[in-house]
């Protein structure tokens, strides 16, 4: 999406000085959010203590059923 600069300005304009601060934060921590990627490598071994059925819980997770095809 994007915003004209004329636009947001207008808008900016209209704020009290502390709601555009704020406005500017959100943008900036939005901003630096996106540009976090997620690496499955961080997370390996989180559960490496906790002595669960991994399968298991992957099967409750989605709701799997057996099914009797032959």
């Amino acid at each position: 999406m994007s915003v004209p600069k004329e636009k947001l300005n207008k808008l900016l304009n209209e704020l009290d000085e502390n709601d555009v601060c704020k406005v500017i934060d959100f943008a900036e921590s939005l901003k630096k959010h996106r540009e976090k990627k997620l690496k499955p490598s961080d997370f390996r071994g989180i559960w490496k203590d906790k002595n669960l059925d991994v399968e298991k819980i992957c099967k409750e997770l989605r709701d799997e059923w057996d099914r009797n095809i032959l």
